[in-house]
This record gives structure tokens, C-alpha cells and sequence, in this order.
């Protein structure tokens, strides 16, 4: 249960960027609230999304508001109550929207505890009021914020992620010489860029089946991670469990991934990719690989993503 206050802070990170977006859902913040705890206790996806408009939302934010969902429903005891954009308790949504020049009309505070009393977190997610009526805030992009991002191309990008840096996979030193350090991949991505490759097509394929033991075999060390069949302790995670974790992954996934081209150092590639997410939105840019045995891990990226239509 540890995960959900580092949502807190992505929340928070995302208000501070994109604008809010919202529908009617609840006559009251009380009531809104209600409607959500409601949802948690059952871990009802369908009823928590139509609290919060999610249609020009990004695939990562689908994840974590359904995740929650999805933990609340079944790893741990949720409570939601509303507060006004006043209270301390909404001091950081206050803060980030104010960067952006908005108005939060309040926040909803999501207590856990995990059932088995291993831990508890807090997430906090803003909600407007537009017309008497209360939802869940959520990012989208402006049309200015659409412009930028499709005038960025792979190789804009690829720049922007070298003159960051990326860590050395021998010393884990920061290094701003990779343009010139590494060695340039052929057009397909070389063996790191077939991998990859081969890697999202078993991913993709285990998510249309449902079937978490194929996508624990598809990929490195998290993809085994993320879908295992059993617990630290040895006990067995039930089917139904692996494969709800299995389809709310399946929201941020890359599929029809092509690749053109790349650069490796050592254990670490980077390869210029195009492809789509679970949620449909076209994504292009430099990924970050890290070799595991056979397979190339995700170790980061400076992806773009663009809904349908941009």
C-alpha cells in the first residue's frame, strides 16, 4: 500500500501542468465522496470513472485512478471524505492549481489501510463544481499544450533525453556524452530493438487473452514482478486478481511498437520508437532499455503521447 503516496505526488505534478476537466456527477461534495467510497468498497471501475472525466486523459492517469480502484477493492479499506480548497488538507492542490491559474473547488482525501495491516497511504484528487453539479478533476491538454507536443519529433526528443544524461550501466555515473559515446543501431534497433519488439508483441497478445501467466513469461524482471503467481510469503494470487492487474497495465502498454533506429552503451539502449498505448493514443520518441538476461527492461523515456485525431 505504499504505492498510493507516490500517486499523491503524481497528482499533484499533473495539476501543476494541464488543465482540469469536468461533468456531472454529484449534487454535493459529500455526495461525490459518497458515490466514490461506494465504488472503492466494491471496486466498481465502471461507477469510480463516471465520477471523473477521463476522455481527453492521458493512459498513465486512466492506471492510477483505476488502480486505486482496483486496491481499494480488494487489498485495502478505503474511506473518501471532501474538503474545501481551504483546508489543510488540500494545501498541495491548493498550491498546483494555483500554478496553472485555476480554481479547485475542493478535494477528495482517500484514506487506506491495507487489510492485512502491512501499511496505509493517503491520496488526495481535486473536484470542481461546474453548475451545481461535483466531479473528480482530472488533466487533459489544451490545444497550445497539443501544438508543442506534436512539433516535437523522435529526434527532438532524443536530444532533449541526452542532454539530461542517462546513467552509465558499468559505474551508474551520469553521462551527457551519449550522442557520441555510444554505438548507433541499425534501422530495426539491432538485437536490443528485435527484442523489444518481439517483447510488446507477447505482452500485447497476453493482455487480449487474459492470461497473466503468458505475460509473466513476456518480458525481464518486471513484467515477472508485476504478474507472478504467487506472494513473497509462497501464497498463491488468485487468477481473478492477476488478471485485473493484467487489464489496468494493459491501459499504458505499448503496442504496434515500430522501431527507427538507436544507440547503446554497454548494457543500456535507447531506441526511436512509434507505437500506440491500451487507451489508443499515438506515442513516438526515445525509450530507455536496460538489458536483463535475454530481455530489455524499460528504464525510462521521453515519449510523447497524442490522442486520436492529433
Amino acid at each position: 500500500m505504499n504505492r498510493i503516496p507516490s500517486r499523491t505526488r503524481f497528482v499533484a505534478l499533473a495539476l501543476a501542468a494541464l488543465p482540469l476537466g469536468a461533468c456531472s456527477a454529484g449534487s454535493s461534495p459529500d455526495a461525490l465522496a459518497g458515490k466514490l467510497q461506494a465504488a472503492l468498497g466494491k471496486g466498481d471501475f465502471k461507477a469510480a470513472r463516471a465520477l471523473a472525466n477521463l476522455d481527453d486523459a492521458p493512459a498513465d492517469v486512466h492506471f492510477f485512478y483505476l488502480d486505486m480502484v482496483r486496491e481499494c477493492g480488494s487489498e485495502a479499506t478505503c474511506t473518501v471524505k471532501a474538503e474545501a480548497t481551504s483546508a489543510e488538507a488540500c494545501s498541495s492542490i491548493r498550491e498546483n492549481a494555483a500554478k496553472i491559474a485555476l480554481k479547485a473547488d475542493g478535494c477528495l482525501v482517500i484514506t487506506s489501510m491495507a487489510k492485512d495491516g502491512s501499511g496505509s497511504g493517503t491520496m488526495k484528487l481535486p473536484f470542481v463544481n461546474r453548475d451545481g453539479d461535483y466531479k473528480v478533476a482530472t488533466i487533459g491538454y489544451s490545444a497550445e499544450e497539443l501544438a508543442a507536443l506534436r512539433a516535437k519529433t523522435s529526434e527532438t526528443l532524443l536530444n532533449e533525453l541526452f542532454s539530461k544524461g542517462l546513467r552509465d550501466s558499468g559505474s551508474g555515473e551520469l553521462r551527457t556524452d551519449w550522442a557520441t559515446a555510444s554505438s548507433r543501431l541499425p534501422a530495426d534497433g539491432g538485437a536490443p530493438g528485435k527484442a523489444f519488439v518481439a517483447q510488446t508483441r507477447a505482452m500485447a497478445a497476453a493482455i487480449d487473452a487474459g492470461d497473466p501467466d503468458a505475460a509473466m513469461r513476456s518480458g525481464g524482471e518486471l513484467a515477472a514482478f508485476l504478474f507472478r503467481d504467487k506472494e513473497y510469503d509462497g501464497m498463491p494470487i488468485p487468477l481473478a486478481t492477476r488478471q485485473q492487474r493484467l487489464q489496468l497495465q494493459g491501459l499504458r502498454v505499448l503496442r504496434d511498437v515500430s522501431v527507427s533506429g538507436g544507440y547503446q552503451l554497454g548494457e543500456t539502449a535507447v531506441l526511436l520508437i512509434e507505437a500506440r498505448d491500451g487507451i489508443g493514443w499515438a506515442v513516438h520518441g526515445p525509450i530507455v532499455l536496460a538489458q536483463s538476461g535475454e530481455h530489455w527492461d524499460k528504464a525510462g523515456d521521453n515519449l510523447v503521447s497524442l490522442p486520436p485525431g492529433c
